[in-house]
């Protein structure tokens, strides 16, 4: 326990202290531990009365079940796992002062260690021998009064030799001048021309010969002591010499200290082996197989003859630090030819006994395994490395030279009188010493060794059991889990381990019943050693009545906290089961260090700083007399039933009324040692209380509680230190108990910072990733004789955030325009790149796949005031390996490029330390506290990567985030309500036509979503949002929905604005949901920007969408008639395929056309050409080009929603001129059976308002060879921006005449705009051809397009042309069938043998409920299943908004199998109201 200073963890009672002598003591022990005061509460009252309640162990047990799942394993103190509440709890902790221990009395002793009463094991040699042991100062006191000291040292074998003394220098000099003043060459010169000079100097003063003398004296005497040392040094050097090169060559003896140890072993030996057998019984009674009673290790002891050190050779030449020797070490005890007659009368042999008993309760029989007569011999190296810091050594590596030799006889029955040792089994003893040197070989025969860490040793850090510190989880929820269980719901739970699954269990979640996305918001706390781990979330299925069975495996690597500064905050792991994703954990983790002094630069100790938070280490060691002093005895060696030796006893650990630790039972004994420790978590110390409940384990009833111990850790320490009391009295029982305890506190400071994140955590910037293809893909349809259909897609743990379009039957895809912008909320959000093949009906196939690192791209800086931001890396350009789902070698190679974009880092203002608080003076403040702010800081021009920051005025006040172009949306969808229960789930679609992130599916009138998804806005002007509630289903290809809400992302970001920036707690605004009656959507926002980005024209949504092209004349054509005429047309070209041909003018070289007109969609103007090419009519033989030109539409030529006339030359005379109307939009790609989308393109978008005249409506524009668009001029009127999203048709609201916008939270406020009143259309018949993609209409709400839509409408089934062959003879047998709603309402005949079919049926059908979809599919008639051929979609909504007619040919899916022919007629039920193609005419 951390002393008052602070120091380093220390243990409470040491292990090997005594019962305390103290009479006071020992009465203050018999008083109550616990005592009931009226003072206290009722609770606290029935809390103590349950504590000492006698319980059976059956029936803690049964609790223990009950209490399992409902709140989880605790490793801690508290009653809880709640995160809340668990922060609380320990910021109650850190707010509390320091609860620290008493400082010991100076001049208090502890007592000295001492054994129980009761019949001890016989230990050591003293059992065995009449001597007393040496240590023991009264026996040996005793012994002084009968013999002398010579009698004494023979009867314990052996005398000291004397070594005796040098005798002291009797030289004068040396004993008044000191060694360093004499003996140099300049002393000796110094001596004698002093002499000289001071011999002169006297003679010429007078001086007689006794003077000269006395100076000759004195430098005869100097010269003496001089030479002397000269040889003295000269004899040592010379010494030196020859004992380096002996140490080299010679083996030096060791009697010196073989003599220490003959003396040290009598006193030692004892004491060693009583250890041995306490530690060794407490192995046994763990390890005790189930058939047996017991085993005990009853004798041991190592005799009186020690071991002996045979010789030592020493290397000096090794590095500084290092000492190596070699011993040569023997113990053999029944050498006798060293010993006297009277030690070989004392002499005791090593004996082992290990006693094993069998049977059950009193019927039942020791047998005795004898292992004796013990000898081993051998040659082992010692290397010490030697360092600064105590205990100065740091390792030691030992290893033997060669094979020791070992001997033993072992009696495994008949004991020492009638034993038979094994080993005279021939062959028995070889095999036993092979199998021993094959063991220690590969740990210790040279050159292997075996280390010992000493530091690490007195440090602890090397008991890999102790606890250095906490890791702190908590688990927010799981999301899609998918059981392996077939049977019954799936009730999950996640158990966590260290190291590896299979190792024993450190804390559990509560269960949830019946979900698949539990949501936990559980804080766990999990004692580490250190973080060179991994930790596995295994999640487990509940199961009643069988085992709980696993769902899958999350893992992480724990060195990622090292790495990150012991913090990481949202993380997605996925669970694996079988090498496939089966779901994704969200949690947090953080990890706290013990506390441990510092040692400074300067040599100074700053000490471990204390907190009432931390590990507590509670040990319980032994007990004794447990079944009191009364002694009772059978006779005949049995012991009595409920006597003292028939205990089998064993400890209960409660810490705060929790079991936390369960010891073996030790059969048969009233001193039972176990030495068990537990490790706990302590949020607050102040409120911890420690228990031990001491049981009897009956074989034929319920465990009896023979005894308890109650205390808190407060009052133990107090106890401990003051009093140095480690034994305590048991209460309601006899005998006393040993514990010990060690408090390791931890600073858990940042710990409330690091909880209530959730599920969500902001982006840290966006990751670019373009896709250009792959190569040598996996062939999954090989068995049906076509290829893979492949596409790529991007997934964020179980999210997938984007997928581009398939391109059928390839195995090596060149992707055009596959771009993706993932926002990254973490360097450790790494990324799945999976090719996927696609299915119509079955789940998509994984072709390979391939993890991405985050950190290849982005790297973590920190800035002057240490806030930590993300910069990019270089960006990345290469091919790699795929592998499978499972991460083994796979088929193929992906092409791709990533690079990071960061988003902008606001520097935080540096936090200023608080002053010194004033003393508080009665006057009341001149300024109300709220007032009293600090000056405004000023706010910064720049942010973390340098980048300018757009603020809305001079003042600087708010960051104006509409001017920035691009930016992550952050989306909180809070709640949905419907009119009727539905399980249904919310989506996000930003700029996309798929969901860039899907919340849990909820079942329910009142969904409760709360949670949080984001995507990446490219361009502000053209982007817009959809949040989608669709129903759960199994298929993930139906985009049917419920209802949706859409805006304009600069709406959005314009009331983020208006709002401000306080949306910590924003509860979000409740908005209509589209096409569902009554239902709403409660959404928050948040728009961050990004920086250093520029977005390359190419991927602009400008460059998306529609262009309609209107033929207006050509001028001074070539004549190509006899006539001087022609009879000119024209046929247009988009991207090589023909989209458009016009009617023929007859004989003419100025044609002027009527109403030529086309729309066609475009997903890239930048990279697709518009070819126009002119031909002259013959009515016999080939038409004849007069010409063709390249029509330009780029950004630079054809500015968005404004028409402009083109002149166009021809290549071989003459001139074309056209009228182009570009109209961006997002282009929607077709799903088979989705409601979302059709096959027709319908384009309502805002043009100017003299863009062509008159309105018209273009059904199905697209792509075809030879498509007529025959009808009146018209006006296209819409309402701006085209929709961008999920292929919603009609995002936005067009205000008819007189139309009010409502004031409230619809979102069509948000998405109406520029909105123009419609004209009436006039009816016309419309052929055209219609390709696979459908584009999304803006001008128009689906509410009034197709909302409360119903009608009848006849349709016909013309024929179809171009189909592709499914049979061997080059044809197909053709049949054609329509469904409406997932209902089939028409089949038509077959037609044999033909590609080019004519059916000439119709039907009738009733369209209601927005049912309005026409599914027609093709299929080959087969005689055992018919193959299709292809499929396409027609909405007739609009048609019978309308009431026009469609006539056309509409292209089936997949390209390139032909089309079929339609017509549509309608006839609206409700025949009084005329809507038009906008709605109402007003």
């Amino acid at each position: 326990m951390a002393d008052s200073t602070g120091s380093s963890p220390q243990p409470v009672p040491q292990r090997n202290s005594s019962l305390p002598q103290d009479p006071d003591a020992l009465a203050k022990l018999q008083e109550p531990l616990i005592t009931v005061t009226e003072e206290l509460s009722p609770e606290e009252k029935a809390r103590r009365a349950r504590d000492n309640v006698q319980s059976t162990g059956l029936s803690e047990a049964l609790e223990k079940n009950r209490a399992k799942h409902r709140k989880g394993a605790l490793a801690t103190d508290l009653e809880t796992s709640d995160a809340n509440e668990v922060k609380q709890a320990l910021a109650n902790a850190s707010a509390k002062p320091v609860a620290r221990p008493p400082s010991p009395p100076a001049d208090e002793k502890k007592p000295p260690g001492a054994f129980g009463k009761g019949k001890p094991a016989q230990a050591g040699w003293t059992a065995q021998s009449k001597l007393p042991n040496p240590g023991d100062e009264k026996a040996m006191d005793e012994l002084n009064k009968v013999f002398n000291t010579d009698a004494l040292v023979e009867m314990y074998k052996g005398s000291r030799n004397s070594t005796g003394a040098e005798a002291l220098s009797n030289d004068l000099l040396a004993q008044y001048m000191k060694e360093s003043y004499y003996g140099e060459w300049y002393h000796n010169s110094g001596v004698l021309l002093f002499s000289v000079v001071f011999t002169w100097a006297i003679t010429k003063l007078g001086g007689g010969l006794m003077a000269c003398l006395v100076i000759g004296a004195f430098l005869a005497t100097y010269y003496q002591t001089s030479v002397r040392r000269l040889r003295r040094n000269i004899r040592d050097d010379m010494q030196r010499e020859l004992m380096v090169s002996k140490l080299e060559t010679d083996i030096e003896s060791a009697d010196w200290i073989n003599h220490f140890v003959t003396r040290f072993w009598l006193i030692y030996e004892p004491v060693l082996s009583a250890q041995i057998i306490g530690i060794a019984d407490a192995i046994l009674i763990e390890n005790t197989p189930s058939f047996l009673d017991s085993i005990r290790l009853t004798t041991f002891t190592l005799g009186t003859k020690p071991f002996r050190i045979n010789g030592i050779k020493t290397y000096p030449k090794t590095e500084q630090n290092v000492v190596c020797m070699d011993w040569d070490v023997s113990f053999i005890p029944n050498d006798l030819l060293d010993l006297t007659q009277r030690e070989l009368q004392s002499k005791v042999n090593p004996k082992i006994v290990l006693t094993i008993r069998v049977g059950k309760g009193f019927v039942g029989a020791g047998i005795p395994v004898l292992l004796e007569d013990l000898a081993f011999s051998g040659t082992m190296r010692l290397k010490f490395r030697l360092f600064n810091d105590f205990p100065h050594v740091k390792t030691v590596e030992a290893s033997f030279l060669e094979k020791p030799q070992f001997d033993y006889s072992l009696k495994p029955v008949g004991g020492e009188t009638f034993g038979f040792d094994i080993n005279n089994i021939p062959g028995l003893q070889t095999f036993v010493q092979e199998q021993v040197h094959a063991t220690l070989g590969p740990m210790m025969y040279a050159p292997n060794v075996y280390t010992v860490d000493v530091a690490g040793m007195m440090a602890g850090t090397t008991d890999l059991t102790s606890a250095n510190g906490v890791l702190v989880i908590t688990v927010y929820s799981a999301t899609n889990l998918k059981t392996a269980d077939v049977f019954g719901s799936l009730d999950p739970y996640i158990t966590f381990h260290i190291g590896n699954m299979h190792n024993a269990e450190m804390a559990r979640t509560s269960a949830f019943e019946d979900t698949t996305n539990p949501k936990w918001d559980e804080t766990h706390f999990v004692l580490l050693n250190n973080l060179n781990d991994s930790i596995y979330l295994q999640v487990m299925d509940r199961n009643s009545g069988r085992k709980d069975t696993s769902v899958g495996v999350a893992s992480f690597d724990l060195k990622e906290v090292a790495e990150n500064n012991n913090v990481v905050q949202g993380l997605s792991l996925s669970v694996m089961r079988a090498g496939k994703p089966v779901g994704e954990v969200k949690c947090d983790m953080q990890y706290f260090p013990v506390s441990k002094p510092e040692k400074q630069e300067d040599g100074t100790i700053i000490p471990a700083a204390e907190s009432n938070s931390g590990v507590l280490r509670f040990t319980v060691h032994e007990c004794k007399g447990l079944g009191g002093d009364a002694k009772r005895s059978s006779g005949i060696g049995l012991p009595i039933i409920g006597g003292k030796d028939d205990i089998s006893a064993y400890a209960v650990v409660k810490v705060n009324g929790q079991d936390r630790l369960k010891t073996k039972p030790f059969k048969r004994n009233a001193n039972p040692r176990w030495d068990k420790f537990v490790e706990v978590f302590v949020a607050d110390k102040t409120k911890l209380d420690l228990g031990v409940n001491i049981l009897d384990s009956k074989e034929f009833s319920d465990d009896e509680v023979i005894a308890r111990w109650r205390m808190s850790l407060v009052d133990m320490e107090e106890q401990h230190v003051k009093k140095g009391m480690d034994w305590w009295n048991l209460k309601d029982g006899p005998g006393k108990i040993h514990l010990s305890a060690m408090w390791k506190p931890i600073a858990m400071t940042g710990f409330a910072e690091g909880l209530g994140h959730g599920q969500y955590r902001p982006a840290i910037g966006v990751a670019r990733l373009h896709f250009f293809g792959a190569r040598e893909l996996k062939n999954v349809e090989a068995i049906t004789g076509g290829k893979s259909d492949p596409y790529v897609r991007v997934l964020s743990g179980m999210q997938i955030r984007g997928q581009c379009e398939r391109l059928n039957d390839n195995l090596d895809p060149d992707w055009e325009d596959a771009i993706f912008y993932v926002p990254i909320h973490s360097v450790r959000e790494d990324l799945i790149f999976e090719v996927m093949d696609y299915n119509d009906i079955q789940k998509d196939k994984s072709l390979g796949l391939y993890d991405f690192t985050m950190k290849d791209i982005v790297k973590e800086s920190t800035a002057e005031n240490g806030q930590v931001y993300y910069e990019p890396l270089e960006s990345l350009d290469k091919w790699v390996d795929l592998v499978s789902t499972e991460r083994k070698k796979g088929k193929g190679k992906l092409h791709f490029a990533a690079s990071f974009i960061p988003i902008m880092e606001l520097p935080k203002a540096t936090e200023k330390k608080p002053e010194q608080q004033k003393p508080v003076t009665a006057e009341p403040p001149a300024t109300p506290p709220q007032e009293a702010q600090a000056a405004p800081e000023i706010p910064p021009e720049k942010d973390l990567h340098g980048e300018l920051i757009k603020y809305t005025g001079d003042d600087k006040s708010k960051i104006d985030l509409i001017s920035y172009e691009s930016g992550v949306l952050s989306v909180n969808i809070h709640a949905v309500k419907l009119r009727e229960r539905q399980k249904a789930f919310a989506s996000i679609l930003l700029d996309s036509v798929d969901a860039q992130y899907n919340t849990v599916p909820i079942k329910g009138i009142d969904m409760p979503f709360n949670e949080t998804g984001d995507a990446f806005v490219k361009e502000m002007d053209f982007s817009k949002l959809i949040v989608r509630v669709q129903e759960e289903k199994d298929s993930d290809k139906d985009d049917a929905y419920i209802g949706y809400y859409t805006s304009s992302v600069r709406d959005i970001v314009r009331k983020i604005m208006e709002r401000g920036d306080n949306d910590e707690d924003d509860e979000g605004e409740t908005f209509k949901l589209l096409e569902c009656e009554g239902g709403t959507i409660r959404l928050s926002f948040k728009f961050t920007p990004v920086v250093n980005f520029k977005l390359d024209p190419r991927e602009s949504l400008e460059n998306q969408g529609n262009l309609t092209v209107t033929a207006l004349k050509a001028s001074n054509l070539t004549a190509a008639d006899r006539s001087g005429t022609s009879d000119p047309y024209v046929v247009f070209s988009l991207g090589g395929e023909k989209v458009h041909k016009t009617e023929v003018v007859k004989k003419t070289l100025n044609p002027v056309f009527q109403g030529e007109q086309f729309t066609a969609p475009v997903m890239n103007r930048t990279s697709i050409k518009l070819k126009a090419e002119v031909f002259d009519w013959d009515q016999i033989g080939k038409d004849t080009s007069l010409g063709e030109c390249e029509i330009p539409f780029s950004g630079e030529q054809l500015e968005s929603f404004g028409a402009r006339d083109f002149e166009v030359p021809l290549n071989k005379g003459g001139s074309l001129r056209v009228r182009m109307l570009w109209q961006p939009q997002l282009l929607a790609r077709k799903r088979t059976g989705t409601s979302l989308f059709g096959s027709t393109t319908k384009i309502f978008t805002s043009a100017p308002g003299a863009a062509f005249g008159v309105g018209k409506d273009v059904v199905g524009a697209g792509f075809g060879a030879g498509t007529k668009v025959i009808g009146t001029g018209g006006k296209v009127i819409g309402g701006g921006v085209s929709a961008i999203g999920s292929g919603i048709r009609g995002i936005g609201r067009l205000g008819g005449g007189g139309s009010k916008r409502e004031k409230s939270s619809d979102s069509s406020e948000s998405s109406s705009i520029n909105q123009q009143q419609p004209v009436p259309v006039p009816t016309a018949s419309t052929t055209s051809t219609v390709d696979q993609r459908g584009s999304m209409d803006s001008s128009m709400s689906p509410q009034q397009r197709s909302g409360d839509v119903s009608g009848t409408v006849n349709v016909t089934l013309l024929g179809a042309r171009n189909l592709s062959a499914k049979d061997k003879s080059g044809t197909s047998d053709p049949y054609a069938r329509v469904r409406v709603g997932g209902r089939v309402v028409f089949k038509t005949k077959t037609v044999k043998k033909s590609l080019q079919p004519e059916w000439n049926e119709s039907f009738t059908t009733k369209i209601s409920d927005g049912k309005s979809l026409l599914d027609i599919k093709v299929k080959d008639k087969n005689t055992l299943n018919d193959v299709d051929i292809g499929d396409c979609t027609l909405d007739v909504a609009d048609l019978l908004q309308s009431g026009q007619t469609f006539d056309g040919w509409l292209a089936l899916e997949p390209s390139g199998n032909g089309e079929v022919h339609v017509r549509v007629e309608v006839s609206s039920e409700n025949g009084s109201t005329s809507r038009g193609l906008f709605g109402k005419i007003m």
